[in-house]
């Protein structure tokens, strides 16, 4: 939302400065000032500060002017999920589904990941050690769905390479293959677990 709002305001902002007859310039750098005000001003609203607590049994956020204190027994399941933007824990119960994030377009997230990778494997010992019935979901990689998935967007996409013309092949050829490349490095990737089980 902060992304679009910023896109809206620089493109209105260009153009009420060219509307107005502004020299191009100018009104090039009124937009991309106003745009990077609203930015900032934006960003101070949607980025908030947090200090984690990682015990055997729980998990305690504190942040700018609440604290809450997530206990490992009340959950029902958990991931981790990284995203294109960044990554994102949730921690689900029967009460609500409890989501924390970092965004990479508004601070750098190493930090966080480090904190996520550890907290989902003191989850995995807590649901050795006390709850077996607590769930460990798995990204949308580790699902059966999405092999099949997989394997019928490949063969429409192999059918539609043969029949397409030669120059529409390099296009379609480079991009799609790319983009196959990169699910299925995925999938392997999430599932290297399951597939090689003396390994885990």
């Amino acid at each position: 939302m902060v992304i679009l709002l910023s896109i809206a305001t620089m493109i209105i902002s260009m153009f009420l400065c060219l509307y107005l007859k502004l020299n191009f310039i100018f009104a090039t750098a009124i937009s991309l000032g106003l745009t990077y005000l609203l930015f900032q001003k934006l960003k101070g609203k949607v980025v908030h500060n947090c200090t984690a607590k990682l015990a055997e049994t729980s998990l305690i956020l504190e942040f700018e002017n609440n604290k809450r204190i997530i206990n490992f027994k009340d959950l029902t399941s958990y991931k981790y999920y990284s995203g294109k933007n960044g990554v994102i824990l949730y921690l689900n119960n029967n009460i609500d589904n409890f989501k924390i994030s970092s965004n990479n377009y508004y601070c750098k997230t190493d930090d966080f990941e480090v904190f996520c990778n550890d907290t989902i494997t003191q989850l995995d010992k807590y649901r050795n050690k006390y709850n077996l019935a607590l769930i460990h979901e798995g990204s949308i990689y580790k699902t059966k769905g999405m092999l099949y998935f997989l394997v019928f967007a490949t063969v429409i996409y192999l059918l539609a390479f043969m029949i397409e013309t030669k120059a529409l092949r390099i296009a379609v050829g480079i991009g799609g293959g790319l983009y196959f490349f990169i699910m299925w490095t995925k999938y392997f990737i999430e599932n290297k677990n399951q597939l090689n089980p003396k390994d885990s």
